[in-house]
């Protein structure tokens, strides 16, 4: 896929076919967005890297490795004094173009064996030859998204070597699986390594009833977590990490009200099990939108 940058900052694509004097040869699959100035941006897939891009010029045989991140922008110098910047979204439909083109990362077996491990009761992942099927798996979880989200998220979690992501998905599964299946908002998280999380998070918590000097208040507490009920649902404060070489940071999580009420009073969950079972399965939300920008998986989640 070819793109060009135009000058309003949106990029027009151009022929596949097309030749690009002085551009190295470059493996596919790939994306090449021509900039101004003889300059280019080129996203490949290689190996287990399943995304790389570089920045570089036509004719000139060099190039530098960048990152490209959804939803935030990029900077780059043409020269010394040239810049150019591109949008957050433009972005994220660069890597979306080239993830289109991969396949879906991570192993099958490790993430169906671990599955199946959590979700014994299910009988489908009982039979041996249906789980040893990949294709045939996958095919028969785009109707199920109670297996087909934490398969996903285990998996992605196993490729990125997350063991941390798979002990909450694990705990998720384990002691709240079918919490959130009744239609009740989802839980919502944010983190800070501050006292306090950013302005748009404050926003955010504020437009759920918990005023600035709520979580001054909650911040000021020296045990954790720390839990503050609104007319919107319970606030909860918890530290994480801090021991060996991991940074402390702190969870923000809230609930609605009808979560809290069937993982704390029902089920009798103590809050840190609370936070991680709620925290894997935003996790397991997150790798169910990460895995349908893969090649095939977009159209098959649209069939289910």
């Amino acid at each position: 896929m070819i793109f060009e940058l135009m000058s309003n900052g949106t990029m027009v694509r151009l022929p596949d076919e097309m030749t690009v004097s002085g551009l190295p040869e470059l493996p596919l699959p790939k994306v090449l967005l021509l900039l101004p100035y003889n300059r280019y941006i080129a996203g490949t897939s290689q190996m287990k890297t399943t995304e790389r891009w570089t920045f570089g010029k036509l004719g000139a045989n060099e190039e530098r490795e960048i990152f490209l991140y959804d939803g935030k922008p990029l900077s780059i110098l043409l020269g010394e004094k040239e810049k150019v910047l591109l949008s957050g979204v433009l972005t994220g439909e660069l890597r979306s173009h080239l993830l289109s083109q991969i396949p879906a990362p991570g192993e099958h077996m490790p993430a169906a064996l671990i599955l199946r491990g959590l979700v014994r009761e299910n009988h489908a992942l009982s039979d041996e030859e249906f789980i040893n099927n990949e294709g045939a798996m996958l095919e028969s979880l785009e109707k199920l998204p109670y297996l087909r989200i934490p398969y996903w998220a285990i998996r992605l979690a196993l490729y990125r070597n997350d063991y941390e992501a798979v002990s909450r998905i694990k705990t998720w599964l384990k002691a709240a699986y079918d919490v959130f299946d009744g239609g009740t908002p989802p839980p919502r998280i944010w983190f800070s390594l501050t006292d306090l999380p950013g302005r748009q998070a404050i926003d955010e918590m504020e437009g759920l009833s918990f005023s600035l000097d709520d979580l001054q208040r909650m911040n000021s507490q020296t045990s954790r977590p720390v839990v503050l009920y609104s007319k919107a649902g319970y606030l909860i404060l918890s530290d994480y990490g801090g021991e060996g070489p991991e940074t402390a940071f702190r969870i923000w999580m809230f609930l609605p009200i009808p979560l809290w009420n069937e993982m704390r009073e029902r089920r009798k969950l103590s809050i840190r099990e609370i936070v991680t079972a709620s925290w894997g399965y935003l996790d397991g939300l997150e790798a169910e939108k990460e895995r349908n920008r893969f090649r095939g998986q977009g159209s098959l989640s649209r069939q289910g």
